[in-house]
C-alpha cells in the first residue's frame, strides 16, 4: 500500500508518474496506477488520483499507513 500511496501522493503535490516511480521500485500495483494515471483522458486520471488519495486520507485517520 505504501508504493500506491508514495505515488498518488508525489502527482498530486505536482510530480510526474514518472518521477514518483524513479524515487522507489515499482512494482505490479504501481505499474496499474501509474497506466491509469497516464490515461489520455482527464476524467480517468482524476478518478483514479482521487481514489489512490482517498485510501491514504482513511489510512491517515485510522493511523494505520505504514
Amino acid at each position: 500500500m505504501w508504493k500506491t500511496s508514495f505515488v498518488a501522493t508525489a502527482v498530486a503535490l505536482g510530480d510526474d508518474v514518472e518521477g514518483a516511480l524513479g524515487a522507489i521500485m515499482p512494482s505490479l500495483e504501481t505499474d496499474t496506477l501509474a497506466a491509469s494515471l497516464r490515461s489520455p483522458q482527464r476524467a480517468t486520471r482524476a478518478q483514479t488520483l482521487a481514489e489512490a488519495l482517498h485510501v491514504v486520507a482513511l489510512a491517515v485517520d485510522e493511523v494505520t499507513l505504514r
